[in-house]
């Protein structure tokens, strides 16, 4: 019975998973998720009145990441037909980023009202200061 593992690439705009034969190295799958916020480089997405962001900003957001996990997983999976029994490990790689400050039960703490406003809170992409 063949086995699979998957690899999922968070980059700069969008995250991508490939499914793998760990038999042979034979690519069976990919998928792509753009993120619904893109870069965040000019204002936060936050509700009320927006929040501008300084100059050479360049934010995500953490929500987009499991998004990305939400979507490309199935998505490789169905696209293959195989089995997510036969998936025997999954692997992760993030362009750049920088630690993502979260509670104890790992919510970030930019998805949290009193944080959402702050960009100091949020996770920096590869151009952040």
């Amino acid at each position: 019975m063949a086995k699979y593992a998957i690899g999922v690439d968070y980059g700069t705009e969008s995250g991508r998973a490939l499914l793998v034969d760990v038999k042979d190295g034979r690519e069976v799958a990919t998928a792509i998720f753009k993120y619904t916020n893109g870069v965040i480089d000019e204002r936060l997405p936050v509700d009320g009145a927006p929040v501008k962001l300084e100059p050479d900003w360049a934010l995500q957001d953490p929500e987009d990441y499991i998004r990305v996990l939400k979507r490309t997983v199935p998505a490789v999976l169905k696209q293959s037909g195989v089995d997510p029994a036969d998936v025997i490990g999954i692997g992760i790689d993030f362009t750049a980023c920088t630690m993502l400050p979260a509670l104890a039960d790992g919510r970030p703490l930019c998805t949290l009202p009193e944080f959402r406003r702050n960009p100091e809170e949020r996770p920096h992409g590869s151009s952040a200061p």
